[in-house]
């Protein structure tokens, strides 16, 4: 009524509307009021579309209110009758007729055969249905047992494998002959370093080998039409170079062993890297490879003997 201008006040079927509208917001307030219960109510904008809003939801809260009022009532009704008329508590089975005529043998086998029924999930309590899945259960239960035990098995194996490659790790670890030595990429260059001279000395043994060989040759072509003295002067000559090359051609061959010997040698570095820690990492992971094989090589051993 406060926001009434002066034509309102002159207009009837306005005043009217304010009016029908004042006492809207009155029942809002008052049903509000009764809902919170002494709580304050949250405050919100008052116009047309929120009182729209709020009448229809109190008009829904009073039907439901009215018709768990009439569900509360029929529940009453029902007590009432179910009071007025009680019902026997000894209701006559067949089960019950059943278990009351037979001896307390036969009660305790049927109700061992329906626990038995129960327990295995039968559709039937027929005695074939009960032992064939009696047999099933058994040969499961065995079959489980053995599997178990087979685990079991396998697993103290591979805890022992598990001990034993700990203790290897840790010996490479902590044992010094496992170590890369830290003079390693020097002693390969080193290796390769001497390789390289002794390959070049050998090429050029061999060449003066060849020359000497060429030329004691033609010695001896020439001296074939010489007197006897000269040509005896001259094979006392020939005899001395002959031994002369025989010893280069002997030492040829001990230094052509010791080559084959330190490209053994370098070969055996021939995959590592020239720094320390590399070489010293590719070394512990090809030890990680040879372990790994050897626990495969144990396994199909193992899977043979069990076989």
């Amino acid at each position: 009524m406060d926001n009434l201008t002066a034509a309102d006040l002159f207009s009837p079927s306005k005043a009217r509307q304010q009016r029908a509208q004042a006492q809207d917001w009155a029942q809002i307030d008052s049903w509000l009021s009764y809902k919170y219960a002494g709580r304050t109510v949250p405050t919100f904008e008052r116009n047309d579309e929120t009182l729209k809003a709020l009448r229809e939801l109190s008009l829904a809260n009073e039907r439901a209110d009215e018709e768990r009022s009439v569900y509360e009532g029929v529940e009453r009704e029902a007590l009432k009758t179910l009071d007025a008329h009680p019902t026997p508590t000894t209701a006559t089975t067949p089960l019950s007729t059943l278990q009351s005529h037979l001896s307390p043998s036969g009660l305790s086998s049927l109700s061992a055969l329906a626990t038995t029924t129960v327990t295995l999930n039968l559709p039937s309590a027929a005695p074939e249905t009960i032992a064939h899945a009696l047999i099933s259960h058994t040969r499961t239960s065995q079959s489980l047992t053995n599997q178990l035990t087979h685990i079991q098995t396998l697993q103290t194996y591979l805890e022992h494998q598990h001990t034993l490659l700990r203790t290897q790790l840790f010996e490479l670890h902590t044992n010094p002959a496992f170590k890369t030595p830290a003079t390693l990429p020097r002693q390969t260059l080193d290796h390769v370093r001497s390789t390289k001279l002794l390959c070049a000395k050998i090429r050029e043994y061999e060449d003066k080998l060849a020359s000497l060989e060429y030329a004691a040759a033609g010695r001896q072509r020439a001296g074939s039409g010489m007197l006897a003295g000269g040509a005896a002067r001259k094979g006392v000559g020939d005899v001395e170079q002959l031994m002369e090359i025989l010893e280069r051609q002997t030492v040829l061959e001990a230094m052509r062993g010791k080559v084959r010997e330190l490209e053994r040698e370098v070969e055996e570095y021939a995959g590592l890297p020239a720094e320390r820690e590399a070489a010293r990492k590719e070394v512990g992971r090809l030890e990680v490879e040879c372990d790994e094989v050897r626990r495969r090589r144990d396994g199909l051993f193992g899977e043979l003997v069990r076989r």
